[in-house]
């Protein structure tokens, strides 16, 4: 929509024609860290030593992978290294090394945050995957918190394991995304200072949902393609996808006519002079064909 000005017009820009690479924000990763328990640590004393019994927040990382039908279409990309003291906020951009054009319609983001181990050793602190492109077809906007799972690298896979995005309808924070979501596409009337406190409430009610909650959220921003004053959602397309070929599945049976059906066959009557010759014992080394047959060789060949 556009922004509300005109709400009965919808601007898109197929992903075809969008020839420029992916980028997705790393925001922030909200949630408490589950300790492991004295049987971990006696297994493993090392553990001890990690980021999850810091003091402070432990330098943590997040990567990045694009999946489709369960196979990986590129390398994974990762954040830069930043220090964290209260809280993990990165706020950057990275760019995926896959263009729009090249983006199926069932592509997948796997995020896998890692925290550091040992010496050129890391563990997966949680992952979470999300679709890039919704229900219709429309390539995800804005932002979204993402639901992390303990313990185990994002998954790929479809169905996945480990779905950034409820299907639940009890979820509020679920329920209030969607209602944000048809505020954005101009479903709903915009009041100025009535959204501001509307969206304010909607920010301490999912902070207060995450702080009740026994899982981590990482929170991603989607691009947002602007142009001329006007957003344009990105619409998934591929060219050429219209064009059917045809395959006759029970072909015609077609008669062609032979010319030579009906001829004598030079070839086959001396190959029986022979045969004859050799099984009465008159074979004779100078048995060679007249000029007529000679002639009628050569047109045929």
């Amino acid at each position: 929509m556009d922004n509300g000005l005109n709400q009965d017009r919808f601007y898109y820009i197929y992903s075809s024609d969008l020839d420029a690479n992916l980028e997705i924000k790393i925001c922030t990763l909200e949630g408490k860290r589950e300790c492991k328990g004295y049987k971990e640590l006696l297994d493993d004393p090392q553990l001890r030593y990690s980021g999850l019994y810091q003091s402070s927040c432990s330098d943590l990382y997040v990567t990045c992978r694009i999946y489709a039908d369960g196979q990986p279409l590129s390398l994974p990309t990762s954040t830069s290294y930043r220090p964290f003291s209260t809280r993990w906020n990165w706020n950057e951009w990275i760019k995926l090394p896959i263009k729009y054009p090249d983006l199926p319609r069932n592509a997948q983001l796997a995020f896998t945050i890692w925290d550091i181990y040992g010496p050129r050793k890391a563990v997966p602190v949680g992952g979470t995957t999300v679709s890039l492109f919704g229900k219709y077809g429309t390539l995800r906007h804005g932002m979204h918190d993402l639901r992390v799972w303990p313990g185990v690298e994002s998954d790929g896979h479809l169905p996945t394991t480990t779905p950034g995005k409820t299907l639940s309808n009890e979820d509020q924070m679920n329920r209030l995304a969607k209602l944000s979501k048809k505020h954005h596409k101009g479903q709903m009337q915009k009041v100025d200072w009535l959204d501001r406190l509307t969206f304010r409430e909607i920010e301490m009610i999912n902070e207060k949902e995450k702080r009740n909650s026994n899982f981590m959220y990482l929170m991603i921003k989607f691009p947002r393609i602007h142009f001329d004053g006007t957003d344009f959602n990105v619409v998934y397309f591929e060219k050429d996808a219209d064009d059917v070929d045809y395959v006759c599945t029970q072909p015609e049976i077609v008669k062609l006519s032979d010319p030579e059906t009906l001829l004598e066959n030079l070839v086959e009557i001396k190959h029986h002079k022979l045969v004859r010759s050799i099984r009465s014992g008159t074979v004779s080394r100078d048995l060679k064909p007249n000029a007529k047959i000679r002639d009628q060789l050569t047109v045929g060949m």
